[in-house]
């Protein structure tokens, strides 16, 4: 008779905690990995749904209800500058951007906020839209129709508005 002992295998509750204590290190340190390797190779790292296609739609439905602190929320932190038709050019800080859109929309009605070309992906940090938009005072029947130029600029790897250009 062999009187050899054997080595019994751990207990399967044991391994069952060793295995879900690994587990949880795994998920613990894989986002922090796929947070860290965009910016090791110089990529902006983009939140999902922040491409610049997701925030134009953003701008054109704000625009078409004329929500001023939806078209507030979406200003890029260094400002906002407007240009009205080459002639008049103005900056706002985001704050001052609501007070802005605020009064763009007290006096008139969006008709009509529509892409005239599709928004560009965005090379180079910045990314560019021309939109038509038809509005009408809130005291008049004269539609007015103006071509508005959108640029977004990259903001801490995410997509704001940084520039408003209208043109007749």
């Amino acid at each position: 008779m062999d009187m050899r002992r054997h080595r019994q295998a751990p207990e399967p509750r044991f391994r069952r905690a060793a295995c879900l204590s690994g587990l949880f290190v795994l998920l613990a340190v894989l986002p922090l990995a796929a947070t860290a390797a965009p910016q090791a190779r110089g990529e902006h790292a983009r939140p999902a749904g922040d491409a610049p296609g997701d925030v134009f739609s953003r701008l054109a439905s704000a625009f078409e209800s004329g929500d001023a602190g939806g078209l507030a929320a979406l200003v890029h932190r260094e400002g906002l500058a407007v240009t009205d038709r080459g002639e008049r050019s103005s900056e706002y800080s985001p704050s001052q951007a609501l007070y802005f859109f605020k009064n763009l929309f007290q006096g008139q009605r969006t008709l009509l906020f529509a892409y005239r070309t599709s928004p560009d992906d965005g090379d180079g940090g910045r990314a560019r839209a021309m939109a038509q938009w038809k509005r009408r005072r809130i005291d008049s029947e004269v539609v007015v129709e103006v071509q508005v130029v959108l640029v977004l600029a990259l903001d801490e790897g995410r997509w704001r508005l940084a520039e408003i250009n209208m043109v007749r």
